[in-house]
Parts: structure tokens; C-alpha cells; sequence
């Protein structure tokens, strides 16, 4: 879920604005009309929209770390229901795209990590700004970039985005889906280690049998 919520954060605002602005034919013929009408009498283009609701996001957010606790939590629902609730019915934002930058916002707090969540947000205008030039284009040149980026980085000797790149199969027991605590003898390949062996045999099924 964490993994989905990371690519939703990043990509879904510029997927949205992209199918909008260069590439309605993909849309099921009721979805583009209902689209239509929401955005009738909106003034501004997808990315102005995006831009607007992203920049009162990120106020709500910042309002809302540096007020106690439950005053933050309530300023930043509060706010985000009565400030998305006024922007479209005044007709500056599409409620579409209210629903949109929410769920994004949803799938950003759900990254644990505060320093990738700032890299997400950036990641985030990055994408939006190459779906409003290029379309999807844009969006793989940009999604081809990340993950270059990533695969030339190093942490502590080691590649950041092991096991994936370079791949190594016997390392996987770790990283989507984890193996039982038994299976896991052997420290991963990319470490470095001088000792291999991570545990001995532990209790496992086939010890108990």
C-alpha cells in the first residue's frame, strides 16, 4: 500500500492534467461529459487548478505543524472542507480536481518518512509541469529520469535501489513481500558483508517435523 500511495503522491495530479489537456479521447464517453460540465465555468487551465490547490494544501499543511496538536488537526479538516467547499462553488476549481489533489494528499501522508515525503512533493510539481508541456510523453521522460536517478544513487556503499537494480533474485525475500523469519539465513548480496550467514538454522517447519 505504501509503494501504490508512493506513485499515486507523485504521478496523479500530472496523469489527471495530462488526460485532460492532450489526451480526453482516452476517457469513456459519460466520465468526459461529466468531466465537461464540472469544468464548464472553471476560468483557469488543469495546471492552474492543480497549482492552486496544491500551494492551499501545502498552507493548510504548514498551518497545521505549527499550531498544537488538536488544533492543527482540526484547522487543517476544517479548512480543507470549507476552502474546497467555496472554490467550487464560486466555479475557480473543478470539483474533480478538488477530489483529485485529495486523494493525493491522502496517499502522501501515508509515506512513513518525512524527508521522502518533502521529495515527493517536489517530485510532484516536476510531474505536473511535464504533463502540462508534453502530456503522457512528458510523464515517462519524467518517470524514466526518477528512475535513473535512483538506480545511479548510493547509500553506504550500496546501491539504493538494491535488490531491484541490479537485480538480485535471492535479495527479493525482504523487499515487496516478506519470506518468514527462517527462510532469511543469509544477509543480503549488495551489503557487503564479510560474514554471509546471518542466522543459523532457525526453528522452523521443517526442524519441527
Amino acid at each position: 500500500m505504501r509503494i501504490f500511495a508512493f506513485f499515486i503522491a507523485i504521478f496523479l495530479p500530472g496523469i489527471f492534467i495530462a488526460v485532460i489537456s492532450f489526451h480526453f479521447e482516452i476517457i469513456p464517453l459519460k466520465l468526459l461529459l461529466t468531466l465537461g460540465e464540472s469544468r464548464g465555468q472553471v476560468p483557469f487551465p488543469p495546471f492552474v487548478e492543480a497549482i492552486i490547490m496544491e500551494i492551499t494544501l501545502e498552507m493548510l499543511r504548514e498551518a497545521g505543524v505549527r499550531l498544537p496538536a488538536p488544533v492543527g488537526q482540526t484547522v487543517g479538516i476544517v479548512g480543507g472542507i470549507v476552502i474546497g467547499q467555496a472554490v467550487v462553488e464560486a466555479g475557480l476549481i473543478s470539483n474533480v480536481m478538488v477530489i483529485v489533489v485529495a486523494f493525493t494528499a491522502i496517499s502522501s501522508f501515508i509515506i512513513p518518512n518525512q524527508d521522502m515525503m518533502a521529495a515527493v512533493r517536489i517530485m510532484r510539481f516536476m510531474m505536473m509541469i511535464l504533463a502540462t508541456w508534453f502530456g503522457f510523453v512528458g510523464l515517462v521522460v519524467g518517470m524514466m529520469s526518477f528512475i535513473g536517478r535512483l538506480i545511479t544513487l548510493n547509500s553506504l556503499g550500496a546501491s539504493y535501489s538494491t535488490p531491484i537494480a541490479p537485480f538480485r533474485a535471492m535479495d527479493w525475500k525482504d523487499t515487496l513481500l516478506r519470506v518468514p523469519l527462517w527462510m532469511m539465513n543469509n544477509r543480503p548480496a549488495s551489503t557487503n558483508s564479510r560474514q554471509s550467514k546471518r542466522q543459523g538454522k532457525s526453528r522452523g517447519w521443517k526442524e519441527n517435523k
